[in-house]
């Protein structure tokens, strides 16, 4: 039975999702979201700064957000859904050397920001179903989730080309295409995202909760503090 049929979804405490994932039987499927919940930093905006050279980058994105070309697409691409995937490729097939420095400084990203609390508790489950589940791209993700101790069946996230459509359709929509009913209906889902309220109404054991150390920092920050205050400190969806 589903532990939110008939109540709202509400935002637990760590210890209340630790609790429930202590509790959830041996082959509950484990659905985990990845920015600021497996991973306590925003993958997108760690990637954004680590672009080469890091001025350019920052003047590709700033004409990104000047010109909204996210805004330029028909329905149902249209809109800030999609506005990170022209943040992130764009700056990419313009400074592609920016992926090797990507991939070399993921290990001390995934070292320093791995959400060992959590992983550590997901590791008393190791016949479940675990897969990670992100509104984020595959080829930031997996360099840093293949450095955390993490053993998982599967990564559901965007793809490079096809990111728009991705994230287009949302994380739901993405995992179920993926992953079956049963699956889905027998899950616990643990994320810090309030986008992620239609998916926690549909699994067994949904954990809405925003982890003590996570935290949003905006790439360039240092390079051009006064911009990002201007927009409202996210250049990146969070």
């Amino acid at each position: 039975m589903k532990e939110n049929q008939g109540n709202k979804i509400t935002i637990i405490s760590q210890q209340q999702a630790l609790d429930k994932l202590k509790e959830a039987t041996p082959d509950t499927p484990i659905i985990l979201d990845f920015d600021e919940t497996v991973f306590l930093r925003n993958s997108t905006a760690e990637y954004l700064n680590s672009l080469r050279p890091r001025l350019i980058g920052l003047l590709l994105v700033i004409c990104l957000k000047i010109i909204r070309p996210w805004n330029w697409l028909p329905p149902p691409f249209k809109g800030n859904q999609v506005k990170d995937w022209f943040l992130v490729i764009i700056p990419t097939i313009l400074l592609p050397w920016s992926l090797f420095f990507w991939r070399a400084k993921a290990p001390q990203l995934a070292k320093d920001y791995g959400n060992l609390e959590l992983i550590n508790a997901v590791k008393d489950h190791p016949s479940s179903n675990i897969v990670v589940a992100s509104l984020g791209f595959n080829f930031i993700i997996m360099p840093i989730l293949q450095h955390l101790p993490l053993q998982h069946n599967s990564l559901i996230g965007c793809r490079f080309w096809q990111g728009a459509f991705d994230r287009s359709k949302g994380k739901l929509l993405m995992s179920r295409q993926a992953l079956s009913d049963s699956t889905l209906a027998a899950a616990i889902l643990i994320t810090d995202s309030p986008d992620d309220l239609p998916f926690l109404e549909i699994v067994a054991k949904p954990c809405l909760v925003v982890w003590h150390e996570a935290k949003y920092i905006p790439p360039f920050q240092d390079l051009y503090p006064q911009f990002i205050r201007r927009n409202n400190n996210s250049i990146v969806s969070n």
